[in-house]
């Protein structure tokens, strides 16, 4: 049997996104937060704080208290009743005919009570799988916004060690300048690309600020919170089968929902043909009281409804199986999905995962070796600052590019973890968290 194996390229702090209770107590992690801004801790504390989360948890636990009324008998009813009262003494309880109190109890369909007890028990469970689903996705949601903080910062560094490496070239280019060795057009143009180097440099700085604020409601925390600095890593290797991910599909939270949806239209077509083929009962008793004469009575009634007899049991049937219906192809369609997000998550991190190396491990190297050879020959006047400027200025764009190109690989990480439904992080290769 042949077996897909993707090398997959994990973050080292994964272990610590596994399913952990919500924490309440949370003053140690907002400290931890304003020195560092780790993924263990954004994880644990989105889980605890964010309000999505919280209205998904209450959801549920709603959805669960809905199986016992479900499959319960309808409330029985407690009447009176006042007979043969004479109008001309409306207010004279003993000159009425007789006094009546009663008890009725109905009872629906066989089986139809223990099938809407079953829709709801499926209910719960889609509410419950939802939850899974909204906590999955809120982590997802998380980790690319951490790797996007990570990424303003780090492209922040990169411009302040650009504007320091562009400040020294300047002082060089004046020296030459006052010299007579180097044009004043060449100067100029050496002073312009430090000014738009500083304007690079306050671009970053208010991409952090706004990536840490969204980075911050995502958790849950006012969007001002103090955040500290992020890391930005590549992560490390390991295997990843298709094949076995694919088997799999079906503990995804949304297939879950999926398949908790067919058995709740299973159970309220079981419910529908119960309705539709039996009768449902009534049974009652009165105990009656004459006052003219001191007479006591009782009275038991029974009834039976009439299902056959407008056909809307039949349409309530029909309209039963076509949700049925309807339900199994959302749940095929779910299943055929979940098997095209694992392929094109695939495809889109070895794409990344080869631009990363290829940019990491070949054109940063060159380009900063290219720049380096370029600032040696102007110092040795054997090139012009102009070209000096661009060797520098395309060692830039491909530190930067190289930043990028990782933040879209630990992206491509999540995606694919959260199509395979193992968002909660994979076992490296000694199979320990």
């Amino acid at each position: 049997m042949n077996r897909l194996v993707l090398p997959l390229l994990l973050c080292p702090a994964l272990a610590a996104a596994q399913p952990a209770p919500v924490r309440t107590d949370l003053p140690a992690d907002e400290a931890e937060l304003a020195r560092e801004a780790r993924l263990e801790t954004v994880l644990r504390v989105a889980r605890a704080l964010s309000p999505d989360l919280r209205e998904a948890r209450e959801r549920a636990a709603a959805a669960q208290e809905r199986p016992g009324a479900a499959s319960a008998l309808p409330e029985p009813e407690l009447q009176a009743q006042l007979w043969q009262q004479p109008l001309r003494r409306p207010f004279d309880a003993g000159a009425g005919g007789m006094v009546m109190a009663g008890l009725r109890q109905s009872f629906p369909a066989p089986g139809t009570l223990a099938a809407r007890g079953r829709a709801a028990r499926a209910d719960a469970g889609a509410a419950a799988a939802a939850v899974e689903a909204r906590e999955q996705e809120l982590l997802l949601q998380a980790r690319k916004a951490l790797a996007e903080y990570a990424l303003a910062e780090q492209e922040q560094l990169v411009h302040l060690d650009h504007m320091e490496l562009t400040n020294r070239f300047v002082e060089l280019a004046r020296s030459s300048y006052q010299e007579g060795r180097l044009s004043k057009q060449a100067f100029l143009r050496a002073s312009a690309e430090l000014a738009r180097v500083h304007a690079d440099v306050a671009a970053t700085a208010q991409a952090r600020r706004a990536s840490g604020a969204f980075l911050n409601t995502l958790m849950g925390r006012d969007p001002d919170a103090p955040l500290g600095p992020a890391r930005l890593e590549a992560p490390r290797a390991t295997e990843f089968s298709v094949a076995e991910a694919e088997q799999d599909l079906d503990r995804r939270p949304e297939l879950v929902a999926a398949s908790r949806a067919v058995d709740r239209g299973q159970a309220q077509l079981d419910a529908a043909r119960g309705a539709a083929a039996w009768p449902g009962f009534m049974v009652g008793a009165d105990l009656g009281y004459m006052p003219m004469d001191g007479t006591r009575t009782y009275s038991l009634m029974a009834g039976v409804s009439i299902p056959w007899l407008w056909g809307r049991r039949g349409s309530d049937e029909r309209e039963a199986a076509r949700t049925l219906a309807a339900d199994r192809a959302a749940l095929e369609s779910a299943r055929r999905n979940a098997r095209l997000q694992i392929r094109d998550a695939r495809a889109r991190l070895e794409a990344a995962r080869e631009a990363y190396d290829i940019l990491d491990a070949q054109v940063v190297p060159q380009m900063g070796q290219a720049a380096e050879a370029s600032q040696a020959a102007f110092a040795a006047g054997q090139l012009d600052a102009l070209s000096v400027l661009d060797a520098n200025r395309a060692h830039l764009q491909v530190r930067l590019e190289r930043l990028r190109a990782l933040t879209r690989l630990v992206s491509a990480v999540a995606d694919l973890e959260r199509a395979a439904g193992h968002l909660h992080g994979f076992t490296d290769e000694e199979g320990k968290p």
